[in-house]
């Protein structure tokens, strides 16, 4: 009996030994197998609707990962020339730096970075107005590309590739993104406008009440007159009749008892004197797409 239960013992403690070993090995195993990575794509490989961008659809800039490449005082310089051409409803435009390692298909990167950022107005006279310039950055030298709203027709082939041609000859000559991204920009807006109008919209100009002519306006105009010749007799008579009784007017309020006004001397706490009402921190500006995206053609 003593022999059963000693063999008996023995087979459980090996089950649980083998049960034990089990787990350790399948948790080894989880442990040490590599988790594979989420691929993405290339800039012009992806698809829609996103085309593997993760980008902000408001960005503090038109020109977007510059960081790299570019000094902060010619973007800002950028900015002012693409914040008129924006105003203007000429061309709502951004540029877009990657490098070499990050581009896959180059004309395809310029379009879907367009239709990602919502380029363009979505309706009106301008629609469809924007557009997008890829600057992929090799080992020495810059190759430009770029991605046309359906609403630029004008904005022909030549004259887009030749500012393509002469922002990669700044660079090639200087060495300097900051080079190629102002000759870049300075001819873009020259082209663009040479193509396209500011369009202006004129706010209506309020009307002005005419008095009616003839016997009744004549009227009108006597009887205003009149009011206000009894209105200032009225005040004449009420300081006249405040000075007989002592009680003086004193504008700023000095050497009076009553000086102290519900208004005096309490700007500063309600914010209007201290400059605290509205004089906050503004929020710094943004800069993206009016919601269109729609591109035609790239190059």
């Amino acid at each position: 009996m003593k022999t059963t239960v000693d063999r008996t013992a023995q087979w459980a403690h090996l089950m649980i030994s083998v049960i034990v070993f089990l787990v350790l090995t399948l948790s080894l195993a989880t442990y040490f197998t590599p988790t594979r990575a989420v691929a993405v794509p290339l800039c012009g490989n992806g698809a829609a609707p996103d085309y593997g961008f993760t980008y902000a659809l408001q960005q503090p800039h038109w020109t977007v990962d510059w960081q790299d490449y570019a000094s902060e005082r010619v973007v800002i310089k950028v900015d002012a020339i693409l914040d008129q051409l924006n105003s203007d409803s000429i061309a709502q435009t951004m540029i877009l730096i990657q490098p070499q390692s990050q581009v896959g298909n180059r004309v395809n990167c310029a379009v879907h970075f367009l239709r990602y950022m919502q380029l363009g107005q979505p309706e009106g006279e301008r629609k469809d107005n924007g557009f997008v310039f890829l600057i992929v950055v090799e080992s020495s030298r810059i190759d430009v590309h770029y991605g046309v709203g359906l609403g630029l027709p004008a904005l022909t082939a030549p004259e887009l590739t030749a500012l393509n041609r002469a922002a990669e000859e700044a660079y090639q000559s200087t060495q300097s993104m900051d080079q190629a991204l102002l000759a870049l920009v300075q001819g873009f807006d020259a082209v663009a406008r040479n193509k396209y109008a500011p369009l202006l919209t004129h706010a209506p100009t309020p009307e002005t009440p005419s008095l009616p002519a003839g016997p009744l306006g004549t009227f009108t105009i006597c009887g205003l007159t009149c009011v206000g010749f009894f209105l200032l007799l009225f005040v004449l008579w009420m300081f006249t009749q405040l000075a007989r009784r002592g009680i003086r007017f004193n504008p700023s309020g000095s050497g009076s008892r009553r000086s102290g006004s519900p208004f005096g001397g309490s700007r500063g706490r309600s914010g209007f004197g201290s400059g605290s009402f509205g004089g906050g921190r503004s929020s710094p500006p943004t800069r993206g797409g009016s919601g269109s995206g729609r591109s035609g053609r790239g190059n």
